[in-house]
C-alpha cells in the first residue's frame, strides 16, 4: 500500500487452499487487500487525515475485475466464499475503485516472480527503493 508516494505496508502470503481458476487465485488476494485498504482508510480517519476520494486497488486480472464490478458473473463464483464478496460492497459505496494495471507493471511481482535484472531494476525503481551509502 502506498501513501501518495511513500510505500507504507506491504504484505506477501502464500495462499492457503487451492483455487479453481486463475480468476479466483486472483479475486481472493483483491479480497485481502481490500480489507487493509478499509483497515487503513479507518486509522487514517482516526488520526483526522479522512481520504476523500475511493482507494484505487490495482488488478491485472480483468475477470476478477469484472466479478466486482459486475452482478451478472454471479453463477460463475458460487464456489468462491462469501467473505470474498465483500469487496464488492467496497466497490459499490465507492471505497475502493479496480483500475486496470498491465502484468508489466504489476509491482508485486518483485516480491513473488523470478526475473531478469532489467525488470528487477526497473521494479526496485518503482518501490523507490534505493542503497544507502555504507559510509557517510
Amino acid at each position: 500500500m502506498f501513501l501518495s508516494d511513500a510505500l507504507i505496508s506491504c504484505k506477501c502470503k502464500k495462499q492457503d487452499h487451492v483455487s479453481k481458476s486463475s480468476t479466483e487465485a486472483e479475486y481472493r488476494p483483491m479480497s485481502a487487500a481490500c480489507y487493509e485498504i478499509i483497515w487503513m482508510r479507518g486509522l487514517l480517519t482516526e488520526l483526522r487525515f479522512s481520504p476523500i476520494h475511493p482507494t484505487p486497488l490495482h488488478a491485472d486480472n480483468t475477470s476478477a475485475i469484472q466479478i466486482v464490478a459486475n452482478l451478472v458473473y454471479y453463477e460463475r463464483t458460487k464456489h468462491i466464499e462469501v467473505d470474498c464478496h465483500s469487496i464488492r460492497g467496497a466497490y459499490d459505496h465507492q471505497v475502493i475503485t479496480l483500475p486496470h494495471v498491465s502484468t508489466t507493471l504489476q509491482i508485486a511481482d518483485i516480491f513473488t516472480n523470478s526475473m531478469s535484472r532489467q525488470r528487477h531494476h526497473f521494479l526496485v525503481g518503482k518501490l523507490m527503493l534505493v542503497d544507502l551509502p555504507t559510509s557517510i
